[in-house]
């Protein structure tokens, strides 16, 4: 099992026309594909492309029985498996393939210092039972929800948008937003809360997509506080669009839905994607009065490569030393022997 190079990507086209598409985010908002990606990865400096790695039969470059893709994050040790085949629909042996490929792609990228690999994965097709077999765990699910291109148009210019940009200095605002909504098991598992994570880079948030947060400003128990965060990646086929609502604003559900809905149609009416956790109350029956049609239910996994291990700590405690009397030298005079004898010059 090796990187391909050049000579290999026909192979890779064989097995991605039977494969499971798990980025979809990218798969939705841009033309991609699994060679597109193993070639950007090879010729492109920036956080392009995906590692692509290929099982061999035996060993040998005689016939692919399978492939997997994972992307490094930006500035981050953790990567996201993107792309996987054959699909086990279609092999009935590509369980074992799974096993194989998912173990060569964790200590690839663990020995590079990622720590933490995710794979976003479809509900009720048995890819998630076989993905714990290779160690993998559930730590939370999401619901995605689809509004086409022609509402959004009907729709545009509808709504008075107050949402603004995110700034640095809401930082702490939305930390404390974050640690409200997000279980404990969630923080744990996206590392948010450390530091590497959103307390200096606002904008790893949720996904990691370039995408734009926006901050709906409400008053919250007679207080002016953030009320919820929108977070917009536009695409050239599509937008994709992540809700944050505090546990105390759900009153402000449906404004902020028909704010986000207003603020894309300001672009170019594109077919908006909402993906919404099982966490988030409040938000779904907003996006279904406001005309979105349920798509898909998927799981985010994560496998982390290191383990947290506690060593004892050596328990110091404070020693009266014992002050050192000074030492006595006593001075004995002796003749002089043949070894210490004065030279015959100096004798008197």
């Amino acid at each position: 099992m090796i990187p391909p190079v050049i000579h290999e990507l026909s192979a890779l086209a064989k097995l991605a026309a039977h494969g499971v598409e798990l980025d979809m985010e990218r798969a939705r908002l841009s033309n991609t594909s699994p060679l597109t990606d193993a070639l950007a990865s090879r010729v492109s400096f920036g956080n392009m492309g995906a590692e692509t790695f290929v099982l061999y039969t035996n060993g040998r470059k005689q016939r692919a029985l399978g492939v997997v893709q994972a992307r490094a994050r930006k500035n981050r040790p953790e990567a996201d498996i993107t792309f996987i085949a054959p699909s086990l629909e279609y092999d009935p042996d590509a369980a074992t393939t799974w096993y194989r490929l998912l173990a060569e792609a964790t200590n690839s990228f663990g020995e590079s210092g990622v720590q933490r690999i995710y794979a976003q994965l479809p509900s009720g097709n048995g890819a998630e039972e076989v993905f714990r077999q290779a160690g993998f765990s559930v730590f939370t699910r999401e619901e995605i929800f689809y509004l086409s291109a022609e509402q959004i148009a009907a729709r545009a210019n509808r709504v008075d948008v107050s949402l603004r940009r995110m700034r640095k200095r809401d930082g702490w605002n939305v930390l404390r937003l974050y640690s409200a909504i997000t279980p404990r098991n969630v923080q744990h598992a996206e590392a948010m809360l450390t530091t590497e994570g959103a307390f200096g880079k606002l904008q790893d948030w949720w996904e990691n997509l370039n995408g734009v947060s926006y901050i709906l400003e409400r008053p919250i128990n007679g207080t002016p506080s953030i009320a919820g965060i929108v977070r917009i990646t536009r695409g050239r086929r599509a937008s994709w669009v992540r809700l944050h609502l505090h546990p105390d604003a759900s009153q402000y559900a449906d404004e902020m839905v028909a704010e986000m809905i207003g603020l894309v149609s300001k672009t170019r009416a594109r077919p908006i994607y909402v993906a919404v956790r099982d966490y988030e109350s409040g938000i779904r029956a907003a996006l279904e009065s406001a005309g979105f049609v349920f798509q898909m239910e998927r799981s985010h996994m994560v496998k982390h490569t290191t383990a947290r291990v506690r060593a004892p700590l050596p328990w110091l405690a404070p020693v009266l030393e014992t002050p050192k009397m000074p030492a006595i030298r006593t001075t004995q005079h002796s003749r002089p022997t043949k070894q210490n004898a004065l030279p015959k010059s100096h004798l008197l």
